[in-house]
């Protein structure tokens, strides 16, 4: 009913995603918002030039190539895939180049930067069968295994000895055994895009894998963990203390104790973690639903705060910042439409046998 009302009253890119069938690529590149985050795709391409890629600012990669996986682009569409090509060409030469031999903040954006965060949308953009794309899912995979299926919390390390450390972060040192080959054993929200649009194409084996690793997210020792993780030290450099990446904020339904701030993250989280059998079981799940659940109107559709559908310049894809889906923010139903559609898509991934037909794979 509501994939109806959708496909009578959105704009093409909802359009497109909700119906390939009759998806018209052409109107597609004609939407504004679509047409806006191709050209910055563009620009990088004729220019060669990958860029800053980890960041909030809407030059960044990781934003880039976000926001053109949730507006429909994908391989599918030659242009998009032309301009694309030198991402996927940098991919395949950096797997094959060897990070600096000691730990440096260079050799973790060595793996992190250039090979997870520039990774993780491009299986959602197609190409999931690339050499590239499988050898950094399958390798964080591996990793994250091993470090969660041990269901260690203690994360942190004794900094007495650690010179040059703030004070005030001093308690939140993270174990350098996590790191110290470059490769960060702590999932974090790129990890999880990565795993979901690589999902319907890995092995029984690796599927399972994943979802044991989403398990960790949710014991009671979690909660633990302060939002940022915690702190990298890597001596002798310009500065030898560092936040690189934030953990996934797991709102607590039981004591709703967030505000507006923490809730721009949840409709995006949400959607990411509906992707994995082991969260859609888990009692988070149901209670972020039911919150949810509190603005379906008396038509089944839904209406969301503004700060639930946040679209605004300079913010992270990967924390909601960027909801919109080519819509025109002024429209009658616009607040409805995205509402309704992010819905439509987490109740999607909630259906299994929906997952497997849309991505053409069977167990």
């Amino acid at each position: 009913m509501n994939k109806a009302w959708l496909l009578d009253n959105a704009d093409v890119p909802i359009r497109n995603i909700l119906d390939s069938s009759a998806a018209n690529n052409k109107q597609l590149l004609q939407n504004s918002e679509v047409s806006a985050w191709l050209s910055r795709i563009a620009e990088r391409s004729s220019a060669d030039r990958i860029g800053d890629i980890h960041g909030s600012h809407d030059y960044r990669m990781e934003n880039i190539l976000g926001k053109c996986w949730l507006l429909g682009l994908s391989k599918d569409i030659p242009v998009f895939a032309e301009k694309m090509q030198f991402i996927i060409d940098y991919l395949n030469r950096h797997i094959q180049k060897a990070p600096p031999d000691d730990l440096s903040f260079g050799k973790i954006y060595h793996y992190r930067d250039c090979e997870k965060v520039l990774g993780c949308f491009l299986p959602f953009l197609g190409y999931h069968n690339d050499p590239a794309v499988l050898h950094i899912a399958r390798e964080r995979i591996d990793i994250l295994y091993s470090f969660t299926q041990n269901k260690r919390y203690d994360i942190y390390a004794d900094s007495t000895s650690m010179k040059g450390v703030k004070k005030e972060w001093k308690h939140y040192i993270i174990d350098s055994a996590l790191y110290r080959n470059g490769h960060i054993a702590l999932p974090d929200m790129h990890d999880f895009i990565l795993f979901a649009g690589m999902l319907p194409f890995l092995t029984a084996e690796e599927r399972e894998k994943v979802e044991r690793i989403t398990e960790w997210l949710f014991a009671e020792e979690y909660k633990h963990i302060i939002p940022r993780y915690g702190y990298f030290y890597v001596p002798g450099g310009t500065y030898n203390t560092k936040a690189v990446i934030f953990k996934l904020h797991l709102l607590d339904f039981r004591d709703m104790a967030f505000d507006k701030g923490d809730l721009v993250p949840l409709v995006f989280t949400v959607f990411i973690l509906s992707h994995f059998k082991a969260v859609r079981e888990s009692a988070w799940f149901s209670m972020a639903l039911s919150y949810l659940n509190q603005y379906r109107n008396e038509n089944g559709r839904y209406i969301f705060p503004a700060h639930l559908i946040t679209e605004k310049p300079n913010r992270y894809v990967v924390l909601g910042g960027h909801m919109n889906v080519g819509e025109n923010k002024r429209g009658r139903y616009y607040n409805e439409i995205i509402s309704t559609y992010w819905m439509e898509q987490i109740h999607c991934n909630m259906t299994s046998s929906n997952r497997q037909k849309n991505a053409g794979h069977e167990e």
